[in-house]
């Protein structure tokens, strides 16, 4: 056993100095292994190794043969693809050659085209010029008839037609027109304004508004008249009918805006019927809160305050169960309690605004008016149900120059 070991250690020494190279010596090591009786399986690897270069020899001769022919074949298609881009390149010249002198015969028909694009798009113009003029002539005439044969609700109903198409022509440049259509919007609002607000404030004297009482001193709620029904039936009517002004109302009326330094969100205006059944509530706080009246002095504060609060609290019930099932048969959303308080509101807000310069610097007075308001916002949100994203008096208090004061006073 250690004559074989010696042995291999020499024939391992021989390799390293033998002209066979390394990685042959080492394939044949690991195919035969070191046992010099395995030497009987040279015949099958040689025969094995020979089928393999065999193989390799038919692979390397079937690739050589292929990639002329491929590159062949690529030459070729390069070839027709240049001979094909050369005709298109020729044809291109010649549309394209063929096109500038069709342009060039055709320029003077383009030309003359244009002349007579540009009338007809002209007398377009001035067709549908005409056709407008003749189709607010012909909704003037509609709601004349209407006013003849006293047909009010068809004519309100054309009048807010007609509002929708002022409405539309607002972008026109044709200020012309715009006037035309405007005044004619006038012309017709004023005469059905006037003739429903006379009719509607007809009714609320026979219902006896407004309610300056409580509820329950109501004449009209003590004892029901026999016409209630009727009166009742052309509120609803006239109402409806004035809803149908609304549009035509605020493109015609500007609406009543406090100086910008205070930050009121914005609203709507207050629908016109409930314009009206305000107008003498209105009139009724500016003769008592305005001018040299008695009622007018700045350390009462709480007398307009109150007024407006109980106003606000006498109509409630009426507004409630009469006038909004109108406003939800009519398809509005407006809230008839809410819409009335916002009204009132403002007028505290317009008194507010003029009084509080002249208070400013006075802390007595400055510190209760801000009492006062704070006692009527808290009155107006959690009685009343007022909502916080309508104006309110805190909106006024809050200007930066009365803000300061406030709490220039709270600090002392």
């Amino acid at each position: 056993m250690a004559s074989i070991a010696v042995r291999k250690k020499e024939v391992m020494r021989d390799l390293d100095h033998c002209d066979i190279p390394y990685y042959v010596s080492e394939f044949v090591e690991r195919e035969l292994g070191n046992d010099y009786d395995s030497l009987g399986k040279l015949d099958s690897l040689i025969e094995k190794l020979s089928e393999n270069k065999k193989h390799l020899e038919e692979q390397v001769l079937t690739v050589s043969s292929e990639v002329p022919k491929r590159i062949q074949n690529a030459l070729k298609n390069a070839e027709d693809s240049k001979k094909s881009l050369s005709q298109l390149l020729e044809e291109e010249t010649v549309l394209s050659e063929s096109i500038n002198s069709h342009l060039l015969t055709a320029q003077p028909w383009m030309e003359d085209l244009d002349v007579l694009i540009g009338q007809v798009e002209e007398i377009e113009r001035h067709l549908a010029y005409l056709k407008w003029i003749s189709r607010i002539g012909e909704l003037s005439d509609s709601i004349q008839q209407y006013l003849l044969t006293n047909d009010v609700p068809e004519a309100a109903s054309t009048l807010a037609f007609m509002a929708e198409l002022d409405i539309k022509l607002q972008e026109s440049s044709c200020s012309h027109l715009l006037a035309f259509v405007r005044s004619t919007v006038k012309f017709w609002h004023k005469i059905l304004k006037d003739k429903l607000t006379s009719d509607f404030e007809e009714v609320l004297t026979q219902l006896r508004w407004p309610f300056v009482g409580p509820p329950q001193s109501q004449a009209f709620g003590l004892t029901v008249p026999a016409n209630a029904p009727e009166v009742y039936n052309n509120l609803e009517m006239l109402f409806c009918q004035l809803l149908k002004l609304q549009t035509s109302d605020e493109l015609l009326t500007k609406p009543k805006q406090l100086p910008e330094k205070y930050p009121l969100p914005p609203s709507p205006p207050v629908v016109l019927p409930i314009q009206i059944m305000l107008n003498p509530l209105q009139k009724r706080f500016k003769y008592h809160f305005t001018g040299n009246k008695q009622t007018n002095v700045l350390n009462k504060p709480e007398w307009y305050l109150t007024q407006v609060l109980m106003w606000i609290g006498n109509h409630s019930k009426f507004l409630d169960d009469k006038i909004q099932p109108i406003l939800d048969k009519a398809g509005s959303s407006v809230n008839a309690g809410l819409e009335f308080s916002r009204a009132l509101v403002m007028l505290i807000l317009e008194k507010l605004a003029a009084d509080i310069p002249c208070l400013l610097y006075d802390d007595t007075l400055f510190c209760h008016l801000v009492d006062e308001v704070l006692l009527f916002e808290r009155e107006l949100y959690s009685v009343h149900g007022y909502l916080s994203s309508l104006p309110s008096c805190m909106h006024i208090l809050s200007e930066e120059s009365c803000f300061q004061r406030w709490l220039t006073v709270e600090k002392k």
